[in-house]
């Protein structure tokens, strides 16, 4: 293999698939990243760049001068690494035997590589169905839902984030048990057939990181055991997590007597400010709705105690619930409206935590949290 290209095509390409490189891999090849050049195996004036960790692959293709074709092996961190201290010129990678030799003006490096059939071969995904959305869409969905997913690998069905597939929509929904997180957008183009998995955060926290922040095109394929997220230069495989989600639709309250509406900025800025005389083990903080004025405070038999007042529309009884001041936190920091809606039915039942959109007739994102015991 013999190629020539911008060092910043080149680390644009190891920067997109080196964070699927586990620490300590299940096989030693799998510290490396395969690249590949030519018509034959990825096309005409291409490089791809492809990393595993068995249960996810990430593969990035950029364009390149390819004088000869061939594929080869190198070590993952080191090759990022030289590629990262380069100058900012041409950059030529050439395999001699299973020797790697980067050069670019006056530096020379020969790095040892491994021949490329010993990675392990990519899974095929036999299509079940498929769809199209918008990358900035797909972001905002993840962002919006992957902070409720439960940590305990003992329930591993809630380690994952939902994602179902019906007709002209698409649903992500994450729970941990004390919350869950649901979001919803129309799709491009309908399914094959409507179908739900469970994706693990890992893959979704990578498309976060890595997809572009405009409009373009995500094409989703999900087979039996695997999904796929696919862009035009980058694409992201995993295997799915396997268990049954719980039926979320039974957790979202369908009534509420209350209902507090506020400014999300200051709702948050006040709840962050007397989070910092909140108790560490029970994150306790008290909401007390009353007239036009909701009263936040935390307190901590060590510290002491705060106490805030915000202004806000309330409809209904005036009410006083307690929930986890972590789990109020991390909505708000994803609702990007002006005004944020906090729907109770009494203070031990689950509140509904949306955005406010006047005269919506659907909605599309809202988070259930339990509260907490005063």
């Amino acid at each position: 293999m013999k190629v020539k290209g911008s060092k910043s095509q080149i680390l644009y390409g190891i920067q997109a698939v080196e964070n699927t490189v586990s620490a300590r891999p299940s096989l030693p090849i799998l510290l490396n990243t395969l690249i590949e050049a030519g018509e034959k195996n990825v096309g005409v004036n291409k490089l791809r760049l492809t990393t595993s960790n068995i249960e996810v692959i990430t593969k990035c293709t950029i364009p390149i001068e390819v004088e000869e074709e061939g594929g080869i092996t190198v070590p993952t961190r080191l090759f990022l690494s030289i590629i990262n201290e380069l100058p900012e010129k041409e950059v030529y990678i050439q395999t001699k035997d299973n020797n790697v030799i980067i050069k670019c003006e006056k530096s020379l490096f020969k790095i040892f590589g491994r021949p490329s059939n010993e990675f392990p071969a990519i899974p095929k995904i036999d299509e079940i169905t498929s769809t199209t959305l918008n990358s900035n869409i797909l972001k905002d969905m993840i962002k919006k839902t992957r902070f409720a997913v439960s940590t305990d690998e003992t329930r591993h069905a809630l380690t994952g984030v939902y994602l179902g597939l019906k007709e002209n929509q698409i649903k992500m929904v994450a729970t941990d048990g004390h919350r869950l997180a649901y979001a919803t957008e129309q799709v491009s183009t309908s399914p094959k057939e409507p179908v739900s998995v469970i994706v693990p955060t890992r893959v979704l926290n990578e498309i976060v990181r890595i997809f572009p922040e405009e409009g373009e095109k995500v094409k989703l394929l999900i087979g039996k055991n695997h999904i796929s997220f696919n862009l035009e230069d980058i694409s992201i495989t995993s295997r799915l997590v396997e268990g049954t989600f719980p039926n979320y639709e039974q957790v979202i309250p369908k009534e509420a007597g209350v209902q507090i509406r506020a400014s999300t900025k200051n709702l948050s800025d006040s709840i962050r400010r007397v989070s910092l005389l909140t108790d560490e083990k029970s994150n306790l903080i008290k909401l007390k709705a009353e007239k036009n004025l909701l009263t936040i405070t935390g307190s901590t038999p060590s510290s002491g105690e705060g106490k805030e007042e915000i202004d806000i529309v309330l409809e209904g009884e005036e009410i006083e619930v307690g929930f986890n001041v972590k789990y109020m936190l991390d909505v708000l920091r994803v609702i990007d409206t002006e005004e944020t809606v906090i729907k109770l039915t009494s203070p031990s039942s689950p509140a509904i935590i949306k955005p406010y959109v006047k005269d919506a007739k659907e909605e599309n994102y809202l988070c259930v949290v339990m509260p907490l015991r005063l």
